[in-house]
Order: structure tokens, then sequence, then C-alpha cells
């Protein structure tokens, strides 16, 4: 049976009070984020005196910490419960955030950015986990395309209000905004301990042992949506730097109508990877994303960076849901936690390795070279997914796949 002919499950409510809650933290907390993105490599250039190569080093940190706690979040999820983990990520997230102003130099910013990556991890696993326990397995697709939306909707604004922040007060007074609202949604969560993901530490009757810490299947899948990553992270991390040369200093609204886009096709388009399946949505989303960062590497002018973003992020937006079902496809709920946390893992190693390289990429080629190398990274992803993850899946669960 799939979700196409099986139209019950979506008579059930997906966005419950608890599910709104968990969306109310998720949107601060990139709200905070997103606050960042339009001035981080403008402060470490300006006021640290960074090179390329040390910006690149920024953006990449964040995700050392992320996959250094990685397998250590599934375990404390089993032994305290998914909720408190989202609170102490958004603490530790919000401290980080809100010390970035006071940075005297890049190694400090970095220490900085190890703690934001391990505690934007803790909140993405723990809220994930929670979500997914919530739902039906033929709508995990839906929700996860769904609490998408708050992240994305808190990336679209973000770099809006930190710009004008910027703009108006300085960069004390953004990041420190930036802290504070990072934190401020993660408090009404606190409410929602009854409703805790409850995973059992201890083997149990049929002599399974406690929660695995990384799920092996996840791997394939995983590396086709870090491929795919790393051309958004090359934007992110250098768009602010390469727009002003297009004749542009309005970085704040590309990231804007970036966000939007992606934000419109998951709520929108929210059952696509359901009903489609997962081979025509992760084909026709990395193909989206190489059209994209082809465009953005030629493009003479700015308005030509808006054409690119338009496939660019239609593609980000429809990959990770339908990759994020194809591996949750086949899952209990004992391994759900770990699968979800070795899936997004590759967020974080997009990050890592892609940042560390796209840094490479503008110092030696260009910040075209940037885009150029991220639309490569999408064409062998789409090798991967072609060849290995979907005659995989085909083979194992044959009702997931259309």
């Amino acid at each position: 049976m799939s979700a196409l002919g099986n139209e019950d499950v979506y008579s059930e409510k997906l966005v419950t009070p608890k599910f709104f809650l968990v969306l109310l933290a998720a949107f601060t907390f990139f709200t905070g984020v997103g606050m960042t993105l339009p001035i981080l490599s403008i402060f470490v250039h300006r006021e640290l005196g960074g090179s390329d190569v040390e910006i690149g080093l920024v953006v990449a940190i964040q995700a050392i910490a992320a996959i250094a706690v990685r397998p250590f979040i599934t375990p404390q999820i089993a032994r305290f419960g998914a909720i408190p983990v989202i609170f102490i990520g958004a603490t530790i997230g919000a401290i980080a955030l809100a010390m970035i102003p006071f940075s005297p130099n890049v190694i400090v910013l970095i220490v900085l950015r190890l703690a934001l990556g391990g505690a934007q991890a803790m909140m993405m696993v723990a809220m994930l986990s929670s979500v997914m326990a919530w739902v039906s397995e033929w709508r995990r697709a839906e929700a996860a395309s769904v609490f998408s939306v708050a992240p994305y909707i808190g990336l679209a604004l973000g770099p809006v209000l930190g710009q004008l922040i910027y703009n108006s007060a300085g960069y004390r007074t953004a990041f420190l905004t930036a802290g504070v609202i990072a934190f401020v949604g993660a408090v009404p969560v606190l409410g929602l301990r009854k409703f805790d993901v409850k995973i059992e530490i201890d083997a149990d009757e049929d002599g399974a042992g406690p929660p695995a810490r990384f799920y092996l299947p996840a791997l394939l899948p995983g590396t086709v949506l870090a491929l795919g990553i790393v051309g958004m992270v090359g934007m992110q991390a250098f768009l602010p730097l390469y727009a002003p040369q297009l004749g542009t200093s309005q970085v704040q609204w590309m990231f804007f109508f970036f966000a939007v886009v992606v934000l419109s096709v998951r709520l929108f388009g929210r059952r696509i990877p359901d009903r489609v399946g997962p081979r025509k949505t992760g084909i026709w989303a990395t193909s989206f994303i190489i059209l994209g960062l082809v465009v953005m590497a030629v493009t003479p002018s700015w308005p030509g960076i808006y054409l690119a973003i338009l496939p660019l992020a239609i593609g980000i937006a429809l990959q990770y849901p339908g990759l994020m079902a194809l591996v949750l496809s086949d899952v209990s709920d004992r391994v759900r936690p770990s699968a979800i946390s070795t899936f997004t893992m590759f967020f974080d190693i997009s990050q890592g390795l892609g940042g560390l390289v796209v840094g490479l990429a503008a110092a030696f080629g260009g910040y075209r070279a940037v885009f150029g190398f991220g639309a490569a990274c999408s064409a062998a992803g789409l090798v991967v997914l072609v060849t290995l993850v979907l005659p995989r899946y085909t083979n194992k669960s044959e009702g997931v796949l259309k």
C-alpha cells in the first residue's frame, strides 16, 4: 500500500499543537542563525581581517562539532528524551550567536561556531525525532517538508532583519538580537514532556541492544544530499562578496528570495515526494540544483542571480524530504532517531568539507568557480543516486519507489 492509494491518512490533522511548538522552536532558532548570513562573512573580512580561505573555514568549522556530537545525540534522547535536548541545544546556540561580535580574532570565532554547530545538530535530531514519532509512516515526507518550512521562514526573515539591525545599530546589536531570538522559541517546548519520544535503553525482549549510534543504510542517500548542498554552502558564504561585483549590495533580498521559493515548494508541494515517489523526486530535484548553479556561475549580472536561485531553490526544497522518506521507509521506532541523526549528519558534512573546498575554489578560481564546483558536486550526486541508491531501495522496498 502507498500513500497515493490510502487517502485516509490525509484526513488526520498533521500540524497538531505539539507539532506547532516544535515548529516555533525551529523558526526562532533559524531566524537567529539566518540573521548572521548577510553579515558573518563581512564581519570576518572587515573586522577580523580574515581571508577568503578563513571565511570558508569559519563557515565550515560549524560542521565539525555537529558531526562530532552526532554519535552522542541518540543515546541522550534515549536517556533524557528529545524535549530536554531541544532546549539545551537552543540555549547553547543562543549563547554562541550572542558572543560572536565579542570575538577578538578568527580563532575565538571558530570556537563559537563549533558550539553553534553542536547545538544545531542537537536541535535538528531531537526535533525531527519528535515529529517523525508523532505522524503516520505514509506522511513522513510531508511532515519533513512541513517541518522544514519553519527553518526556511526563519532563514527568509533572518537575513533581512539582520541586515536592517546591522545597518542601523552595528554588528554587536545584530548578533546579540540573533542570540535572544534563537532562544525564546524553545521555552514553550518544555511543556511537551508528556509527549516526549520514548526509547528503551536496555536490551528488549528480542535481544536487541541499545539504540545504534549510526544507521549505515543512510550513508548513500546522505552522500547524495551532501553533494547537493555544496553549492548552497558556497552561495551562503560568498554571495555577499560576489553580488557587489555584479552591481548590487542588497544581498539580503537574494537570500530572502531563495528561502521564499524553498518555503513555497515545501508548503504547497509538500505531498509531491510522497505521491510522486523518491525516484522521480530525487532525479528532478538534483537536476534543478545543477541547472541553478550553472546559471549562477555564468551569469553576467545580478538579475541572473535571481534567475539561477529559482531552480536551485526548487531542487533544494524537494531533494531533502524525498531522501528522508526513503531512509525512513523501513525503520523501527528504536532505530528512527539513529537513522535521522545519520542522514542529517550529511548536512554538516557538506557544510564542513564543502565549506573548506569552496573557500579554496574562491581563493584560486574566483567566486564563479565556487558555483561551478557546486554544480559538479551535484552532478556526482545524481550519478550516485541513479546507480547506487535507487537500485538498492528498489530491491529492498518496491512499495516506496515510483
